[in-house]
């Protein structure tokens, strides 16, 4: 076969039955992945004889130098799998996650990015790793703003681009052999969290429900009480809006639009249906865990 053969994935598909199309690449003693057409196929190593292996190197490599060459550094590091200068290795740094929800056609993908970068101080790189996601990268100081102030500025910036952003706030990590490794756990965990309602999420803010859910799905128990109590809309949305305000009626009236009066009145008929009270922290942090 030669090089400068060009496949489409269907008729790769015929011949390695186990080829995936990702939207990252994923490195490890599993899977190997190439780029291909803006996206990654991924083939297992298993069964494949290092004659095969060599081969689809051979197919995808000058793909994949070509890639990594246009790349900007920390694209290659934890994207592409290539190696970080050494001058990073003294300092910490944290990733920061988004997906863009909402976007028209006037969209301007380059313009957006320069202004969401200028809302980390001290930010090294930020760029798209597919059409509506990508990634920044932002070294830690002394001057940082909170995640109430982050909130603020990026739904200013969502209105003024007309957009919808989720973000996810990583930890600073130092660079060292774990920070991929990782990585990879934050991107797992903002994929399981970014469509449960809340716009700006960071490790505090999802870990509960994140790291408990594998046992609460396993509890029969806990699947009662969730079909019991939590099956309508309107009940998540309250035990949402008290969660975050953390049993603050008033500040959950106003994530809700509604009057104080009203929403004391929709609590009350939630402890009768219930017996659970959103006003006592135990009975909200159960009723939290039901919904997810």
């Amino acid at each position: 076969m030669k090089r400068g053969v060009v496949l489409e994935f269907n008729e790769i598909k015929l011949i390695y039955p186990d080829a995936q199309l990702t939207n990252l690449s994923v490195e490890n003693s599993d899977l190997i992945s190439f780029p291909f057409k803006n996206q990654w196929i991924q083939f297992k190593q298993e069964n494949k004889s290092p004659s095969e292996i060599k081969l689809l190197q051979l197919l995808f490599a000058s793909k994949k130098t070509k890639v990594a060459s246009m790349a900007s550094k920390w694209q290659n590091y934890l994207i592409n799998g290539l190696e970080l200068p050494s001058l990073t290795f003294n300092n910490d740094f944290r990733i920061i996650q988004f997906a863009l929800l909402k976007k028209d056609s006037y969209f301007e993908k380059k313009t957006w990015l320069n202004a969401f970068k200028s809302i980390f101080s001290n930010s090294e790189e930020a760029f798209f790793i597919d059409e509506n996601s990508g990634l920044l990268i932002q070294k830690k100081s002394d001057d940082q703003l909170t995640l109430d102030e982050l909130s603020g500025i990026i739904q200013t910036l969502d209105d003024d681009f007309s957009i919808k952003t989720i973000c996810y706030i990583g930890q600073f990590w130092p660079i060292d052999k774990e920070f991929k490794t990782i990585f990879k756990e934050e991107q797992f965990i903002f994929e399981k969290q970014k469509n449960k309602g809340k716009s700006l999420l960071s490790l505090p803010i999802v870990a509960l429900s994140y790291y408990t859910s594998e046992a609460l799905e396993k509890s029969a128990l806990m699947h009662i009480l969730k079909q019991k109590y939590t099956s309508q809309p309107e009940l998540k949305e309250l035990i949402l809006a008290m969660w975050h305000s953390q049993g603050n009626i008033s500040l959950a009236a106003k994530s809700l639009y509604v009057h104080r009066n009203t929403l004391q009145y929709r609590i009350d008929r939630f402890h009768d249906i219930s017996g659970l009270s959103l006003r006592n922290m135990n009975d909200l942090l159960l009723c939290y865990l039901l919904i997810f």
